[in-house]
């Protein structure tokens, strides 16, 4: 388990994908959260996340909405294809590293 572990939400249009996800992530040690759509604006407005992943599901005006949202204060990861659970984590990884390097810059 990770000592301090990063908040991820998970946004998207399919609960079970959704459900599975974090399931995966939170497996990992993460801290993950599922959102709908349709609630992401009020979640987002509440709480923090280190990370933001958004499904391949949500359409391209999806997906500007949320960054729009965000802005550059928290990372995206856009997945663009079913994404099995060694990838997707990697990419999580990777995403966070990314994220704590230009902090630290």
């Amino acid at each position: 388990m990770l000592s301090n572990p990063a908040r991820i939400l998970c946004i998207g249009k399919d609960s079970g994908l959704l459900r599975s996800r974090c399931a995966v992530l939170a497996h990992a040690g993460y801290n993950a959260e599922a959102v709908m759509f349709a609630e992401a604006e009020s979640v987002l407005r509440t709480a923090q996340f280190d990370l933001i992943i958004l499904s391949a599901i949500l359409s391209d005006e999806e997906r500007d909405y949320i960054s729009a949202k965000v802005g550059h204060a928290t990372p995206i990861l856009t997945l663009k294809k079913l994404t099995f659970a060694s990838e997707l984590l990697r990419e999580v990884e990777q995403r966070l590293n990314l994220s704590k390097q230009d902090s630290v810059a």
